[in-house]
């Protein structure tokens, strides 16, 4: 028990009164002799007793009301087994919503804004010695790195806290909590979860994840009050680009570029007129006023761009729609890296009198990757094509290509084979095909590590008649017709862009399956044969790819180097395995941005500038053959423009996911029933917290309970009076 009026518990004595009055004012007797009397002596000694246990009685309520009235003016304040909390430091945990639906305005102020000033208010209020730590719900880190006692320390950071950042995830935020809370020494303790109750925040598949987290604050040495408040307002209308699509292959100067803008509108109201624009390197497309896009309510649209890239490099765009009060999620980046030139090595297995010379198993190739120089044409290839045959091979040659192609080769030695497994497990492509050269014991064997299947007994007659139309025989086979859902092959869902299955194939190997572990470096068969053969087998190799042909290069086993088809297949398989852009450059909310350098760069410092424009250095740290440079803190999204030491700028995109574009808030009802099922406070505002914070430091007022007491002893003492009084005068 506590009083806020100590002073007031003095009146406690005034309960002496009664008994003063009634000492003074007790009655007399004269005892006067009298012969019957004997006869009462019975009756008197029955109803003095009574009297006397009357008069106790009222007495003993007489004496409770002052006192009652004296503990009621003290205020007291009960507590319970609680220690008292109000009179010593606590240790408190700030949970602070700064996902990007926070940027919801309401009178002018974002709902960030206003739990971010609650929260210096909260914190500077702490009593002196109090422990503080904050946690960034949207960017999942600590404001800073452990909890402190300095104060100001927390408020003068809360003050450059911005929002717009990823999702808030609850179940995450209270796991870390706990361990903060372990390492944190008050003996009261508080959890404090400042958030705008979007639904998407709080969705049902988290109900057993928040259990858990809020079990083990519960477990705790010391377990924490937890706090809900409540700081957002709902948003009935927000457009938002959802998404970009754009090729993912290799994008050349000189290349069209078709881009592709998804818009959604999760509002009630229909949006007739949006303006969406498209910006090229933070410039709007000359010679465009943007595009009108109509979107009704709770719907998706698109929108589509094109555009022509001329110069080399690093290149983002950025599809933006007109603001409304969530900013964020009005516009969306993708960063595009433009070459103008593809670097593919031809090792040719068999190579014949001249470079060009049709009857090597790449003269069909080079003519197909590079068809303006094959032909003596005044126009510039994306691709060049340079073949040399296996012994010329080094590890230089493999290393400035982008793509090495290996047709019919029979094996490498170990200097190569090393060269051309580090070039492909550093992000390479590799693109095998098969021929009457290949030893199966080589590629089961050595070459087994980037092999997308084993190799198998050869399929089909080599000297089988293959002419374009004609029926396959037994020892014939074709492309299985099918829709094609790889990015290398989906141009060939179009028959304008040649036909695969109409090529006859003469010879093949059986790829054998290998055992499938279910993991992403599992093969993936991209296309079969009629005979269910596969036909083309991707595998991924550390960072880069390999693709696998089962059939020849060149028309020793087949008359695809003859079909229309041969030209596009050749050059979407050699620009996809070149567009095997890593480290990826469009990243999403705190995926870690890393850079590959040469490594006469290691040891240096690059500059990175941040969406907010600042500059920070990193340190280029050299790891194997290469400098790298490794950025965690991508937290927030946008722009991040990297400068290495004595080369180009290279731009990276962080894009937050768009579940938060969905600003549907949790009902009162539905807020208040999450906080009871969970057994935690709610509060909506300051003042609500202040009396909360209050009742849970000091424990709870009970002078409406004294004074309802004090009101029962009044008239109880007038009841008791009247009953005695009668039963008295029935004697």
């Amino acid at each position: 028990m506590n009083f806020l009026n100590i002073a007031m518990v003095g009146g406690v004595a005034a309960l002496s009164i009664p008994l003063i009055i009634h000492l003074f004012h007790k009655s007399r007797f004269k005892i006067v002799p009298w012969g019957a009397m004997h006869l009462l002596v019975a009756v008197l000694r029955t109803n003095q007793k009574r009297i006397k246990i009357e008069q106790w009685i009222l007495l003993a309520v007489r004496c409770a009301i002052p006192a009652i009235l004296a503990l009621m003016m003290a205020r007291p304040v009960w507590q319970g087994a609680k220690r008292m909390l109000g009179e010593e430091p606590t240790s408190t945990v700030v949970l602070l919503d700064n996902s990007y639906s926070m940027e919801a305005e309401r009178a002018g102020k974002t709902n960030f804004s206003i739990a971010r000033d609650e929260t210096e208010r909260l914190v500077g209020e702490l009593k002196n010695g109090s422990e503080a730590y904050v946690f960034l719900m949207g960017e999942g880190r600590g404001l800073l790195d452990q909890s402190t006692r300095d104060i100001s320390s927390v408020t003068k950071s809360l003050a450059k806290v911005g929002s717009g950042y990823g999702v808030a995830r609850v179940p995450a935020a209270l796991d870390f909590v706990a361990s903060t809370l372990d390492k944190m020494t008050g003996n009261a303790r508080q959890v404090v979860l400042m958030t705008d109750f979007q639904k998407v925040s709080f969705p049902e598949t988290d109900e057993k994840l928040i259990n858990q987290s809020l079990e083990r604050l519960k477990q705790l040495r010391v377990p924490p009050s937890v706090t809900l408040w409540d700081v957002g307002v709902e948003v009935k209308e927000n457009v938002a680009v959802e998404s970009l699509d754009f090729t993912k292959l290799m994008v050349g100067v000189g290349q069209k570029v078709q881009i592709r803008a998804n818009i959604r509108n999760f509002g009630d109201t229909a949006r007739p007129d949006l303006r969406v624009t498209l910006k090229v390197d933070g410039k709007e497309k000359p010679g465009t006023a943007g595009s009108q896009l109509s979107l009704a309510a709770r719907s998706q649209g698109q929108v589509l761009f094109t555009h022509t890239f001329d110069k080399p490099g690093s290149h983002f765009i950025e599809i933006e729609t007109e603001a409304d009060s969530v900013k964020p999620d009005n516009r969306y980046l993708a960063s595009i890296p433009v070459r103008d030139k593809l670097s593919v090595l031809l090792v040719d297995g068999a190579p014949g009198a001249t470079a060009d010379d049709l009857k090597s198993e790449t003269g069909f190739a080079q003519i197909a990757l590079s068809p303006f120089f094959s032909g003596k044409v005044e126009q510039a290839d994306l691709i060049q094509a340079k073949a040399m045959p296996v012994e010329a091979v080094n590890a230089k040659s493999i290393s400035e290509s982008s793509v090495v192609v290996l047709a019919n080769v029979a094996k490498l030695n170990d200097e190569q084979m090393k060269a051309l497994e580090t070039f492909v497990k550093q992000g390479g492509g590799l693109l095998v095909f098969t021929g009457d050269r290949t030893d199966a014991a080589w590629w089961n064997g050595p070459f087994g590590k980037l092999a997308p299947l084993q190799l198998g007994a050869m399929a089909g007659d080599p000297n089988a008649k293959a002419e374009a139309g004609s029926k396959p025989g037994a020892n014939l086979a074709k492309v299985a017709s099918q829709r094609f859902g790889h990015p290398a092959l989906e141009l060939f869902n179009d028959p304008r862009n040649g036909n695969l299955n109409d090529a006859e194939i003469k010879a093949w190997f059986r790829l054998k399956p290998a055992e499938r572990s279910g993991g992403p470096d599992d093969p993936t068969v991209l296309a079969r044969l009629d005979n269910g053969d596969p036909f083309l087998v991707e595998k991924t190799y550390g960072e880069g790819r390999v693709i696998a042909c089962s059939t020849t290069l060149d028309s020793d086993w087949n008359n695809i180097p003859a079909r229309p088809s041969y030209l596009p297949l050749i050059q979407r398989l050699c620009v996809y395995l070149a567009s095997n852009v890593y480290p990826p450059r469009n990243l999403q909310v705190g995926e870690q941005l890393v850079s590959f350098l040469p490594a006469d760069t290691a040891g240096k410092k690059a500059t990175l500038t941040l969406p907010d424009t600042s500059i920070v250095e990193v340190p280029v740290v050299k790891k194997g053959e290469r400098g790298v440079v490794e950025y965690p803190q991508t937290q927030r999204p946008g722009l991040y423009k990297l400068q290495a030491p004595g080369g180009e700028p290279v731009h990276y995109v962080v894009n937050a996911e768009r579940s938060e574009s969905d600003m549907t808030k949790m009902s009162e009802s539905e807020i208040k029933a999450f906080a009871k099922t969970h057994g935690l406070q709610l509060v909506h505002s300051a003042e609500e917290f202040k009396a909360l914070d209050k009742a849970q430091r000091y424990g709870q007022e009970i002078w409406k309970l004294a004074l309802f007491i004090l009101l029962v002893l009044l008239f109880g003492e007038l009841i008791l009076q009247q009953m005695f009084a009668r039963g008295r005068r029935k004697v």
